[in-house]
Formats: C-alpha cells, sequence, structure tokens
C-alpha cells in the first residue's frame, strides 16, 4: 500500500473529481482526507491492552484482503443509519475510503514487486520483507509530496496528514464498528478508531524528524524487542528532487505478483490510473449499485489480488 502522505495527496487531488457539493465545507473535507487514509491507522493500534490492539490489527487486515463490495455496501448502510446531523461528515469519510482503495489496489501490486524483486537479489534482506516494503512506500512518499507539491517533510510533517476533529472520529469510528460487526463477525468498540488514529499520529511523531535523540531512542526500543526497526524503515527523509528510483519513472519492467502479468508502469502511473477509475467506484458507491460496484471492483482487494471479493 502507498504511506499516509501518498493516501493525503491521492484524497485531495480526486476531491476535485465528485460532484460539486457534494464534499463541502471544512468539517467534510477533513473527513474525507481521514478516509483516504483507510482502515491503515489500525495497524498502529499498540496504546491499549494487547487483545484489542490485535483486533483492531486483524481487523484491518480482514478489511483489505477480501469481502470489499460487501463491505462498502455496508459502508454506506452505516452512513444511511447516523444520525442526521452526523450523515455528511460520514458520508464524506467513506467516499475517502473509496479514495484509499482505489489507489491501494492499482499500487500494491508495483510496491510488492519491488520488495520481492529487492529480498531477492540481496540475501541478508531475508525475514525483512515488512521493512523493505515499508522504505519503498516512505521514498515514494517523500517523492510525491515533492512532485506534487513542492515541499518536504519539514514544511509538511507526516503526522500533519491526519487532522481530525472530534466528530470526524467518532462518525468514522461508529462507521468502521457497524462494518466490523456486519461484514466480519468482529466486535470492536467505535472509540478505537479515534485511539488508533491518535497512535498512528503518535508513532510519527516519535520517528520524525530523522535524526533527532526522540528518534534514534524509539529505533532502539524497537531493535530491543524486535531485532529490526519497522519504525526506521517508515521515516521519511527530506527529498528535493525529482528523481526516484522507488516511483520507476523510467519505466522498466516489473511482474504482477499475483498475475504474472510483465508491466511497465511506473507509480506516477498507476496513481493517474487510480485518479481516473475513482469516479466510477464513487459514483456506484453513492447510488448504492451493488452489482455496478461489483462489476468495478473486479474481484481486487485492496492489495490488487484477485478473486477475493466474496
Amino acid at each position: 500500500m502507498p504511506a499516509l502522505i501518498t493516501h493525503h495527496i491521492f484524497g485531495e487531488d480526486i476531491l476535485s473529481e465528485l460532484p460539486a457539493g457534494l464534499v463541502s465545507g471544512e468539517e467534510e473535507l477533513i473527513a474525507f482526507l481521514l478516509g483516504n487514509q483507510g482502515p491503515d491507522p489500525l495497524f498502529a493500534r499498540f496504546s491499549t491492552l494487547p487483545s484489542r490492539a490485535a483486533t483492531c490489527r486483524e481487523l484491518a487486515h480482514r478489511i483489505q484482503a477480501g469481502r470489499i463490495t460487501r463491505s462498502l455496501l455496508a459502508l454506506r448502510e452505516g452512513v444511511g443509519r447516523l444520525p442526521r446531523p452526523d450523515e455528511r461528515v460520514g458520508r464524506a469519510f467513506a467516499l475517502g475510503l473509496v479514495g484509499h482503495y482505489a489507489l491501494d489496489r492499482a499500487a500494491h501490486p508495483f510496491i510488492i514487486a519491488q520488495q520481492r524483486a529487492l529480498c531477492d537479489v540481496e540475501p541478508s534482506l531475508e525475514g525483512r520483507e515488512r521493512e523493505v516494503h515499508a522504505v519503498i512506500e516512505s521514498d515514494v512518499d517523500a517523492w510525491i509530496l515533492w512532485e506534487k507539491r513542492r515541499a518536504t517533510i519539514e514544511e509538511r510533517p507526516a503526522a500533519s496528514n491526519l487532522m481530525r476533529t472530534e466528530r470526524t472520529e467518532r462518525v468514522a469510528g461508529a462507521l468502521l464498528s457497524q462494518v466490523a460487526l456486519g461484514v466480519f463477525d468482529t466486535e470492536i468498540s467505535a472509540r478505537e478508531y479515534a485511539a488508533a488514529v491518535r497512535d498512528y499520529e503518535f508513532v510519527y511523531h516519535m520517528i520524525e524528524p530523522v535524526g533527532t535523540l526522540r528518534a534514534h531512542a524509539t529505533a532502539r526500543a524497537e531493535r530491543l524487542l524486535r531485532g529490526t526497526s519497522l519504525a526506521v524503515a517508515s521515516a521519511h527523509y527530506v527529498r528535493r528532487g525529482d528523481e526516484c528510483p522507488a516511483a520507476n519513472l523510467e519505466r522498466r519492467a516489473w511482474t504482477h505478483p499475483f498475475t504474472g502479468e510483465a508491466r511497465t508502469d511506473s507509480f506516477a502511473d498507476l496513481f493517474d490510473e487510480a485518479r481516473l477509475v475513482y469516479p466510477a467506484i464513487a459514483e456506484a458507491f453513492v447510488r448504492g449499485d451493488g452489482a455496478r460496484l461489483r462489476e468495478l471492483v473486479g474481484g481486487l482487494d485492496f492489495a490488487g489480488r484477485p478473486g477475493s471479493d466474496e
């Protein structure tokens, strides 16, 4: 999956693809951009009982791994059950989550292909696939921030992409709780999502800027616990330049990890592919057209893996 900066910028870009007035006002915009982070914050849940943190992470995995059409329709149904003052914020969040799915399924095979290629040629990376994956994502994050906004993490820190209000947290948590129970038969408190976002934000405050005493201490602590540091791999470096090997701007050949198809797309190509397909998926979602939505999902999960839409 792309990381949080890329998802935020994607959300900013696809906002113009929505009909005028569908997302309006500051709080709805905040909800939409938060929704573009998808279920990713749930992976960062740590400041609670281990069993609760594990439930959050497992739910994030299950949302990403299948039942996409059912999940999106359940999300839409959940919006309809919200108190009327919360409906528009809920719809904005849901439309953002659709954007997260559109970008993930387009870009994730590309990231995985690079991860596998690097681990295949460098034996010392065996067992460190997660860290390699995170390094690729953070590199693309820093590149796209410069490419699209001519900014670095000094001007736009990663944690600043997690803006929210009390209502956006509460509404998003209620929606994901309903999806968890209705689609995955998993009970999770509506308060867990807000806590997960705070944990996600805390992690990035701890690991960035790279090179600070706080970041070094975080890395040391994780290495003592795990032997490696996912935090270091996920941290963003200041990038001022248009070159980025991880983005494949030269369009070198790569192999789709799930289909074996030979591809030459750059990350920029896949970003645009997702941007172009998003309006159709969003329209089917808003209309509640299950048949059309299933057709557009095309059996692909968040990783771009086919045959996973039950």
